[in-house]
């Protein structure tokens, strides 16, 4: 379940895909040899920093929630799958309610779940529905919150989840000093780090050339302050 904190699950994860492969929280349809990975989600939980209560959470492996989730993909028939997931709480995720990694099999939960019932187990689900969908999907592209991920969560006893959580955890505070913008629609995106590999606008890429993507439409870095025309 690629929970995430608006901005950056708009701007990376709705405007932005990766010519190279398609990242965490992306949901690009570039051709690749090799396996799509979920978002983030969804972003990187490196990019989501905790605060001053970050000793007083959980950390590290979740035995427990390993083990249900061992269960679950056994009723899904994914027998090969059980030695390889991995679940963990990571206290320095805040506003991302949790984060699944294709193909290690690895979820990672914030502990701030704890909080409200029910959410726990609810999001492990989301995030387990994530590495069955690709897995199932092979090399095969697909939507990060497609047709395919929607109906893992309906198997795994969580229909009509929503691609996005609604809680009220907190929001982190980050500075995002690089500034890029769409050479056609002019939207400005911030990013906390630079991109590595050449980005492009999805949205354009989607609109004027199929969904691949087009160097009409990559990324220009501009200065601090620049004009800016942001999504919603």
């Amino acid at each position: 379940m690629r929970f995430t904190s608006a901005i950056r699950d708009f701007f990376v994860e709705q405007l932005s895909f990766d010519f190279a492969k398609a990242e965490p929280g992306c949901s690009a349809h570039v051709p690749s040899p090799e396996p799509a990975v979920p978002p983030r989600q969804e972003a990187s939980p490196l990019d989501d920093e905790a605060g001053d209560d970050e000793n007083d959470l959980p950390s590290g492996t979740a035995p427990e929630l390993e083990n249900e989730c061992r269960q679950l993909l056994l009723n899904l028939g994914l027998a090969s799958a059980t030695d390889l997931v991995k679940v963990s709480w990571n206290p320095r995720l805040r506003s991302t309610a949790g984060y699944a990694k294709y193909p290690s099999w690895r979820i990672e939960l914030n502990p701030r779940l704890l909080a409200f019932d029910g959410q726990v187990d609810r999001t492990m689900r989301h995030e387990l529905a994530h590495l069955v969908a690709y897995h199932r999907a092979g090399r095969r592209r697909i939507e990060p919150h497609g047709r395919e991920w929607q109906e893992a969560c309906a198997q795994l006893g969580i229909p009509g989840e929503p691609a996005h959580h609604r809680l009220p955890l907190p929001r982190s505070q980050m500075q995002r000093p690089h500034a890029y913008q769409c050479p056609a629609c002019q939207v400005v995106v911030r990013r906390v780090r630079p991109f590595k590999r050449a980005t492009a606008c999805l949205a354009c890429c989607r609109k004027h050339a199929g969904g691949q993507f087009d160097a009409r439409f990559a990324f220009a870095k501009v200065r601090s302050g620049t004009s800016e025309k942001r999504g919603t």
